[in-house]
């Protein structure tokens, strides 16, 4: 069968009509997502197109974003995100949490950012999504920061007994001191030398009660540093230690000499500790008083992960809750008691340093909370 010539021009006009709309509804669609998209170099990461999502929340137009690498985006070096960028796959998928990037004028947000390989223009190129989550991290922040100031109010009557001992101690030596004025009596210097650094020594501790109060208290973000496990979990007991007294529970730390470091923030990761001890405490008062108390929290080194366990021998829970102990607002406690997000503030803090947290319980029996970070080595 004999094609004519009209008939072929006709068929390259249309595919070329065809391509011509195609690619204008691929251009609409990549302009309609209300997420930067960008499309980048897979081997140098410069960025080749973006989206009018990427120019409005950045700030740049899309002329500067031609000419910068997706990294510039960045607030701070990003190794592993780099790392993952060079060496992914064909088809393969990574996503990438809570990354700082700056805007043009400066300002500072968090992104998620997903990113997958594809063809661009004859090569091989990234697709990269990044997702504005700083609303989100705010709101978490402040539920975190409302957790912490519940707590200290339901301590505060182990901080103040904290506070009133060093405050006696400062209270008889002045008193002291005033008497033999009054009486216009020599102190010998012994004497004198004695009291002063004892008075000395418990300034000292109350000062170190409210400067660690004032540093739990305030509030922190997502970054990290590295630092030892044992030092938040040995402060949350300058806070509630003596709670634990007031309630006859025993407290037992295990804690491992020459553990590696995490990369983790101290405060977070104090908040972390905060939330388990209470919870184990409210279940050891939960289960009743005729019976020894025990809390026993104990870290060391399992497969270049650093873990900590926080159990006690209290309530426990039941098997057919266990699924929802992560869920927001999920309590078994009274209305006026708990919020139900104590649990779920602690997973994400522990999933923002590619933690793990597993939660093993009988009922009646008591429960173990694991909490586990990588090792930096």
């Amino acid at each position: 069968m004999t094609v004519s010539f009209e008939n072929i021009l006709y068929r390259l006009n249309r595919a070329e009509a065809e391509l011509r709309i195609s690619k204008i509804l691929c251009q609409n669609l990549f302009n309609a997502d209300s997420d930067p998209i960008f499309i980048a170099d897979s081997r140098t990461f410069e960025i080749l197109d973006a989206n009018e999502a990427a120019q409005n929340c950045y700030g740049y137009s899309k002329d500067e974003l031609l000419q910068m690498s997706f990294f510039d985006l960045s607030d701070q070096a990003d190794e592993d995100m780099g790392a993952g960028f060079a060496s992914i796959k064909a088809k393969e998928k990574l996503v990438y949490s809570k990354r700082p990037h700056r805007k043009k004028n400066g300002g500072l947000l968090y992104v998620n950012v997903h990113l997958c390989s594809t063809e661009y223009m004859d090569s091989t190129a990234l697709i990269i999504t990044t997702h504005d989550i700083t609303e989100h991290l705010e709101t978490e922040a402040q539920l975190i920061q409302a957790s912490k100031m519940s707590t200290l109010g339901i301590m505060a009557s182990g901080i103040a007994h904290e506070l009133n001992q060093p405050l006696n101690v400062i209270k008889v030596g002045s008193d002291f001191f005033l008497k033999m004025t009054d009486r216009n009596k020599e102190i010998d210097k012994e004497t004198l030398r004695t009291m002063a650094e004892e008075m000395s020594r418990y300034v000292d501790r109350a000062s170190a009660i409210i400067s660690h109060l004032k540093e739990f208290a305030r509030a922190s973000d997502v970054k990290g540093s590295e630092l030892n496990i044992n030092q938040p979990v040995r402060d949350v007991f300058k806070i509630l230690g003596r709670q634990l007294t007031l309630h006859e529970i025993s407290v037992e730390l295990d804690l491992a000499d020459h553990l590696p470091c995490i990369f983790a923030d101290h405060n977070r990761l104090e908040q972390v500790f905060v939330n388990l001890v209470t919870n184990a405490r409210d279940a050891l008062e939960e289960r009743g008083v005729y019976w020894k108390k025990m809390l026993r929290v104990r870290t060391f080194l399992e497969d270049k992960r650093v873990v900590a366990i926080v159990s006690d021998n209290g309530k426990g829970i039941r098997e057919d809750i266990m699924d929802m102990i992560f869920e927001p607002f999920f309590t078994t406690k009274e209305a006026d008691v708990g919020t139900g997000l104590g649990l779920s503030i602690t997973y994400g803090i522990v999933k923002d340093y590619e933690g793990e947290i597993t939660v093993e319980s009988k009922y009646n029996e008591g429960t173990s909370c694991k909490v586990s970070f990588p090792a930096i080595v």
